[in-house]
């Protein structure tokens, strides 16, 4: 009896690893069309990290003052038809 359990339980270690690496290579894929994109795209890369940013800000209570130059973000908000912050 305790080696059919030994055994089941066995098996389901594998299923989990098995399932778990398959989640691992599907978001592996994902990073890289992401990364494939950004590419692409630089100003959604920006807008990625300055969500990113508020995120950490919101999460932890903070005040963060992203380094670089606001004029491109007025630039890609206006790309996107949105207006700038002034």
């Amino acid at each position: 009896l305790r080696a059919i359990a030994k055994q089941a339980e066995a098996e389901r270690e594998k299923r989990s690893r098995i399932i778990i690496a398959d989640g691992e290579l599907q978001a592996s894929k994902k990073m890289a069309e992401a990364a494939e994109f950004y590419e692409k795209v630089p100003a959604a890369l920006r807008l990625r990290e300055l969500q990113t940013l508020a995120e950490i800000a919101r999460e932890k209570n903070l005040i963060v003052v992203p380094g670089g130059d606001f004029g491109k973000v007025a630039g890609i908000a206006k790309a996107v038809n949105k207006k700038p912050v002034e």
